[in-house]
């Protein structure tokens, strides 16, 4: 196994699905429900975007492409690990996914040895 300084985004992933298989589903229902929200309050959020790394028109496309993923494999998301990181944590759908899943815990969704695991996972560590 590789270290965690020399895991990617996926392999983060697959871990904590392994490790926590039980939340899974909550974690799709979050991001669904963040997705929804994104789109409900628009106008808003556009207006009071200052996140000077990524656009705000880029971060919905991620949510977007992040939905699509769900509602493409729901079932099958939590059935397969491996499929649950590929689509999930590949690439820029991380960052929303990523996102996503920090806040979920951070809220305490999940036991606290998930929440612990999030943090260990996917946190920066310089």
């Amino acid at each position: 196994m590789k270290t965690l300084e020399n895991m990617n985004n996926v392999e983060r992933a697959y871990l904590l699905a392994g490790l926590f298989p039980e939340e899974l589903p909550g974690i799709l229902t979050d991001i669904r429900q963040r997705a929804a929200y994104l789109k409900e309050h628009e106008g808003d959020i556009r207006k009071e975007w200052d996140n000077g790394l990524i656009t705000v028109d880029f971060w919905y496309d991620l949510a977007k492409r992040v939905l699509q993923v769900i509602e493409k494999y729901e079932s099958r998301l939590l059935e397969s690990r491996r499929l649950f990181a590929d689509q999930l944590f590949d690439g820029y759908n991380a960052l929303f996914t990523i996102d996503c899943i920090a806040k979920y815990a951070d809220k305490g969704n999940g036991s606290s040895r998930f929440q612990l695991a999030v943090k260990m996972l996917f946190e920066y560590h310089p």
